[in-house]
């Protein structure tokens, strides 16, 4: 058994839960080998002087998390890495495939914050309040206040009030165009775009239009002629590492997409999901064009893919319309999700995830760039996708089928192409998922094996 005299700070309450923290700091400096058997809960809580309850309840959730594993009459040991890499990768029905087609990415497994949090909102008083079904349809005054003080670290300066709490990104975007929209109305696009936008389009009965871009995103001309030579209702865009291209708008172009939808009465829906990956943030066109932009983002990727809570910022003349289609839909966002997200923020534990998230993208990316450098756009920046436009004579649905036949899934470009003009060859790679960086880089070492070959050529039998 290990003589284990952990360290407890006095500023962690309560006990358990500074317990829990001396713990995995040992674990990770290697004070506590993997395979090494704790102290008994008994033991342990007589060397420190505190009671076993609080042993058993630091013991516990550190089983929850992973951490140790208990075995009935042995004892509490600490895991080994092989069993916690094993139980934080989760490969999907197939685990021969490697799927690189999803555009997300998984908390650090190890963070006690969502336990503790579930834990904390157990214990409130005011429980019995979040549950209420009867709240305001654009969220509780609390959490607008705290999506407001998120969204400043996004360089979207509002007051609560203007603050719309959604069900994620994807409720916000059809919030907004079920506000604004009626069937048949013409929404812009770039000519490759987010899925997302694709449905809803269909389900909504809107006409969708894709517009031309260049390296620097969605192109004013291609916008200035849309808006000339027809009568859209909105530009659905992603000025920031836009899905599935990964490119961004500089400031320059951003102010030429505000002026023009601004001088032809537009609105714009700009989806910034992925703004919180650029180590600083960029101006949003929501800052250019504020009476004319619904600024939509949300937690999936900044904090953790389950937390389907969204931040609306609509024109200040349009709140009262988005909240009541959010009461015409969903009647409210469930409050408890928003007060564990308004717990994050408050703590601060929302900007160490995000931060986690940014630094494990931008490792995967060089990882990324690294393999694939040949075939990537040098001025492609770190992001949860990599879009590859294919060598000759690859074609993308051959190229995906190869990828398939060597254990990888990527995206094909038709998935994100609005309309029927032709579609690049190309593919996007995700970095995220659920996948350890060790079987990311298989992947990606698949891909490039693939794009070094030429493909055979197909038989056509009259």
């Amino acid at each position: 058994m290990t003589i284990w005299s952990p360290n407890i700070s006095p500023e962690v309450e309560p006990k358990y839960q500074a317990l829990l923290v001396a713990l995995r700091a040992d674990i990770d400096a290697g004070l506590l080998a993997p395979g090494a058997r704790l102290p008994t809960q008994r033991e342990l809580a007589s060397r420190l002087g505190i009671a076993i309850g609080t042993v058993s309840r630091a013991y516990a959730l550190a089983e929850e998390l992973g951490m140790v594993s208990g075995e009935v009459g042995r004892g509490t040991f600490v895991r080994r890495k092989t069993e916690v890499e094993e139980d934080a990768v989760d490969e999907g029905d197939d685990p021969e495939l490697i799927d690189l087609s999803k555009g997300r990415l998984v908390r650090d497994r190890r963070d006690p914050a969502p336990a503790h949090t579930l834990q904390a909102l157990s214990q409130r008083s005011d429980l019995d309040q979040l549950l209420d079904f009867y709240q305001p349809a654009a969220g509780m005054a609390r959490h607008r206040t705290a999506g407001a003080a998120w969204l400043r670290n996004a360089g979207v300066f509002v007051e609560p009030e203007r603050v719309v709490i959604t069900s994620g990104a994807q409720h916000g975007a059809a919030t907004v165009l079920g506000a604004i929209t009626r069937p048949g109305d013409l929404i812009l696009t770039e000519e490759v775009t987010y899925s997302g936008i694709k449905a809803l389009a269909s389900l909504l009965h809107l006409e969708l239009r894709g517009l031309p871009m260049d390296e620097q995103g969605l192109t004013p001309t291609g916008f200035e002629a849309a808006c000339s030579s027809g009568s859209p209702r909105a530009l659905f865009c992603m000025a920031t590492l836009q899905n599935p291209t990964g490119r961004t708008m500089p400031l320059a172009r951003r102010r030429e997409i505000a002026a023009i939808a601004e001088a032809h009465d537009v609105a714009i829906l700009e989806d910034d999901v992925n703004g919180f990956l650029p180590s600083q943030p960029l101006t949003p066109i929501a800052a250019l064009a504020p009476a004319h932009t619904y600024y939509i983002t949300g937690t999936s990727k900044s904090l953790a893919p389950g937390l389907r809570i969204g931040y609306v910022v609509p024109p200040a003349h349009r709140v009262d319309r988005v909240a009541a289609t959010i009461r015409a839909t969903t009647w409210l966002t469930a409050p408890l999700l928003a007060e564990i997200t308004t717990a994050w923020i408050e703590s601060g534990k929302a900007t160490a995830m995000a931060d986690w998230k940014r630094n494990e993208i931008a490792a995967r990316f060089a990882m990324a760039r690294e393999i694939l450098g040949p075939w990537l756009h040098p001025s492609l920046e770190p992001c949860f996708h990599l879009w590859i436009s294919l060598p000759e004579p690859w074609r993308t649905e051959t190229f995906v089928a190869r990828a398939r036949d060597r254990g990888v899934v990527v995206n094909s470009s038709e998935e994100f192409m609005v309309g029927r003009q032709s579609t690049p060859h190309a593919v996007r790679v995700c970095l995220g998922a659920t996948l350890s960086r060790e079987r990311l880089e298989v992947g990606l070492e698949r891909l490039a094996e693939l794009l070094n070959e030429v493909p055979e050529p197909s038989l056509t039998v009259y």
